[in-house]
């Protein structure tokens, strides 16, 4: 795992993808394209809703490989940042 801060709250996976932490909200980035998730504080961590077929902010669909790694590449950065995140699946 090598994940790079950019700016407090923000920090490149070795992927490429650019993980943005908000408040209540987390922006995933790939491309130039972003994907909004909800997030609530949690115990340790934010608590992550993971819609089951992401669509980026413009409503177009997620590609399937970037979405495979979603869960993978915010819970490595999240876990740079000191904080272990839950997850929970949004039907």
């Amino acid at each position: 795992m090598t994940v790079q801060e950019l700016q407090p709250r923000e920090a490149r996976h070795h992927t490429g993808a650019i993980v943005r932490s908000k408040r209540f909200a987390t922006q995933f980035e790939v491309d130039g394209h972003v994907l909004t998730l909800g997030v609530d504080p949690g115990v340790r961590g934010g608590l992550y809703y993971l819609p089951s077929a992401p669509r980026w902010d413009d409503g177009t669909p997620v590609p399937r490989e970037v979405a495979a790694r979603l869960q993978t590449v915010i819970e490595e950065v999240e876990r740079f940042w000191g904080h272990w995140p839950e997850f929970r699946a949004v039907l």
